[in-house]
């Protein structure tokens, strides 16, 4: 019974830091390649909310089930994680979403150079919106893998000697 609570944890990390890696790294890459723009579009609203939602929240759940002592360190990593979650979700979601809403009216009413006009600036918004978006992703990934370190540290205690 003692090994409960570290293997739970220790499984709920894994799915989440495993989810996030395999869907930023190779899940996405692959569907962008292999998908048409208007098909990946949508299976990245679909995702990405619950995506998020996920990034932002799981490093709570980490912090208030750790079968260690929580010391500056690991939870400075696991606050920041979640602060990247939180970004994407609350602030580049939807200023992405809004962009592409824009563009899309855009291509509805115009067209040729009178298009490209006005539709320059809002593809120049929806890279730096979405590179911020890359970065804040990242982040998350790279403290939940330092993360990872401090809690095998924690682990240790549990193996027999």
């Amino acid at each position: 019974m003692s090994l409960l609570k570290p293997a739970s944890h220790l499984l709920f990390y894994s799915f989440v830091f495993g989810g996030t890696t395999f869907y930023s790294y190779v899940a996405s890459p692959m569907a962008f390649k292999a998908l048409d723009r208007e098909s990946f579009s949508v299976l990245q609203n679909r995702v990405f909310p619950t995506f998020f939602q996920m990034q932002s929240i799981s490093p709570f759940i980490l912090a208030f089930t750790a079968p260690f002592q929580m010391t500056a360190a690991p939870m400075t990593l696991l606050t920041t994680a979640s602060a990247c979650g939180l970004a994407n979700l609350f602030w580049l979601l939807p200023r992405t979403h809004r962009v592409k809403e824009e563009r899309k009216g855009l291509a509805a009413r115009l067209s040729g150079e009178e298009l490209e006009a006005f539709d320059a600036p809002l593809r120049k918004e929806f890279g730096r919106s979405h590179g911020l978006s890359l970065l804040f992703n990242m982040g998350n990934a790279a403290c939940m893998l330092a993360y990872g370190v401090y809690l095998c540290r924690g682990l240790l205690k549990y193996v027999p000697k």
